[in-house]
């Protein structure tokens, strides 16, 4: 048995995901796109159910990313029933879906969840009288503190087809029955031909294509008379018709089944979220949120946990035995791979598991903290306007804040964004002007070390590039402006568990994806060594390091080594600094173009994965060039004008 999760974004089915499923959890890029699709298996009276968790939609039609997944899973996975998941607080939103399932015919299970927070908000939902008007099962939930999966567990062995009748009127309905009866026979589930058909109608040209192609019906002359006959018959657009007979049909369901108590007192959570949403106490909770993000994250886990766990356990205490038990094996390469200075042991096992791994942790402890309270929705709306002028939306928050604990795991991130054109703006300005925590923190100390002057001077260069290459690559790939549609939940108290399970969930998952990547760059790393191509690398970038931007040459490895690992090429500048071979306008200089520099070779190989090759290189090769420009700028200018910090 297989059940399919489905759902507009933000109503909680990854929650009720995790407490449904009981093992075999995988979580893969649906094929041919960078939208992750979750599966597990909920055994439960001595049966295994499978099941899918699909990415949020708001309809079928739209042919996103998000929308071209669910439909297909919909229709090539060929589940045995849909679980609906809705916010009880937006109900009418949600049964505007529910009602083209109900169309389609498919056998449902609605959950309406968060039934909590309606009711803080004086909203009550008679379900009874919903699951009478559906015709199917209706299930209440709070998935968060896991109230009535027990009984959405139960609902799922009584599924039943949706027994509303239909909406659409007369061509529709008759051109729908045509196109029904021109498909070939299958073995698939009854209500495919229906939902095939629904689809091929309507005229968004891509989504209409893939479902005609589908049906094999595509090319069908009979087909393209039976659509044109109802496009005919109709004064408006097929799909504007279907849409409007599903929001009628929402609407009379949500006015017979819900109705509002007078709230008469207003609680504090609720009155901080509508704060977070003005310009002024939003702003002002904006920066209050980065400086607590900055102390937990840039200065206990990327300094005091860092130097716990890298120095004193694997660097101080594991790394005798390791050295020791390398020296026993009789091959001089075999050992310096394990143990030597670009080993694996210092090039992949440390860096991992003694200085990334416990960063992330900690910064998806405190992400999650602030997920789970309900403020990253307010954020996405308050950042929107801005990020609108760099050719992104609001959602593009989320991967921008990961950037600062980890660029690698924020590329990842942007697959939230609805369109491959975002995505790329996403990943650029990541890899650009962004940052992460190890590598932030170790700037800050050499800041430190300067003025105030020179730190302003830094983060506003930076700043000012990453903005103006959003505003050139908005301008360079212009496209329609994508929807953004943000439901706010209300603020609440983070739950310690949900934070607790997310966060070792994600940390499972980067382990999982960046262990590969580490040992990888470990042996490229070794391998330059012994064939001295990274002291040949060091000569060729000789002119532009000391001619271009000032600097002495043995800057160059700080490059090679913050490409292969980022926060270790700022170790090796933080020598140059200690050893004073850098003043500080060369140190101010060197950090603008370390900032601005290709992250990671990890991070480029995450790229490759989520943009392709071309992208990629593309990315490098542009990044690259506004970091060797923007430092050969600042050098010449702040001596041309005897700027000294």
């Amino acid at each position: 048995m297989k059940a399919l999760l489905m759902g507009l974004p933000n109503v909680g089915k990854s929650t009720i995901f995790r407490r449904l499923v009981t093992q075999h959890v995988s979580v893969d890029s649906y094929p041919g796109t960078a939208v992750e699709v979750a599966r597990g298996v909920l055994s439960s009276a001595g049966r295994d159910i499978e099941i899918v968790d699909s990415p949020g939609v708001h309809d079928l039609v739209f042919s996103g990313d998000h929308e071209t997944v669910a439909r297909s899973l919909l229709v090539d996975e060929r589940p045995d029933l849909v679980i609906q998941v809705a916010d009880a607080k937006n109900l009418q939103r949600s049964l505007v879906l529910t009602s083209l399932l109900a169309e389609c015919g498919i056998p449902l299970v609605l959950v309406i969840n968060m039934i909590d927070e309606a009711a803080q908000k004086g909203i009550e939902i008679r379900g009874a009288r919903l699951e009478a008007l559906l015709g199917t099962r209706v299930v209440e939930t709070v998935a968060s503190e896991g109230v009535g999966i027990g009984a959405l567990i139960a609902a799922l062995g009584h599924a039943r087809t949706p027994g509303c009748a239909s909406k659409l009127p007369r061509p529709v309905t008759d051109a729908l029955s045509g196109l029904i009866g021109l498909m070939p026979a299958t073995a698939g589930p009854a209500w495919g031909p229906r939902t095939l058909a629904l689809l091929s109608v309507v005229d968004d040209r891509a989504t209409a294509r893939w479902a005609a192609d589908r049906s094999a019906i595509g090319d069908v002359a009979a087909a393209l008379a039976l659509v044109d006959d109802a496009r005919r018959a109709l004064p408006q657009p097929l799909d504007l018709i279907i849409s409007r007979a599903n929001d009628n049909r929402a609407e009379a369901w949500y006015g017979a089944t819900v109705r509002f108590r007078r709230v008469t007192s207003i609680p504090m959570l609720d009155r901080l979220g509508d704060l977070a949403l003005t310009p002024v106490a939003g702003v002002m909770m904006l920066f209050g949120l980065l400086a607590a993000l900055y102390f937990t994250v840039g200065r206990f886990a990327a300094g005091t946990l860092v130097d716990l766990l890298e120095d004193d356990l694997f660097r101080d205490t594991l790394g005798p035995y390791v050295a020791q038990a390398a020296a026993s094996i009789p091959y001089p390469w075999v050992r310096d791979l394990i143990s030597g200075d670009y080993g694996l042991y210092a090039m992949a096992v440390v860096p991992l598991f003694g200085l990334v791994l416990p960063v992330i942790v900690v910064f998806y402890l405190a992400f999650g903290l602030v997920e789970d309270s309900g403020y990253i929705p307010r954020l996405s709306i308050l950042l929107d306007r801005l990020f609108r002028r760099v050719g992104l939306n609001g959602k593009a928050v989320l991967p921008i804040v990961l950037g600062f604990s980890c660029v690698t795991t924020a590329t990842m991130a942007t697959r939230v964004l609805d369109s491959k054109r975002e995505r790329f703006i996403a990943i650029f300005l990541l890899s650009l002007g962004v940052p992460c925590s190890a590598k932030l923190s170790l700037i800050l100390v050499m800041l430190a070390q300067v003025s105030l002057a020179a730190f302003l001077v830094v983060f506003g260069v930076v700043f000012g590039m990453t903005v103006l290459a959003g505003l050139v690559l908005n301008r360079l790939m212009p496209a329609q402006r994508s929807p953004f549609i943000m439901q706010v939940p209300p603020m609440r108290i983070p739950s310690a568990k949900n934070v607790v399970t997310r966060t070792s969930y994600r940390a499972w998952m980067f382990l999982k994806e960046a262990s590969p990547l580490f040992v990888i760059s470990a042996v490229g790393l070794f391998v330059m060594e012994k064939i001295g191509l990274l002291a040949v690398v060091e000569r060729v970038a000789a002119p532009i390091v000391l001619g271009g931007w000032g600097l002495p040459p043995q800057f160059a490895e700080s490059l090679i080594m913050g490409f292969i690992r980022g926060e270790a090429g700022i170790a090796v500048m933080k020598k140059m600094v200690d050893a004073h071979t850098m003043d500080h306008l060369q140190l101010v200089v060197a950090i603008i173009v370390t900032i601005l520099f290709v992250p990671c070779v990890t991070n480029f190989m995450i790229i490759i994965k989520e943009q392709g090759s071309k992208r990629a290189a593309a990315t490098i090769v542009l990044v690259t060039a506004c970091a060797t420009v923007t430092g050969g700028v600042v050098n010449h200018l702040f001596r041309w004008l005897n700027v000294t910090f």
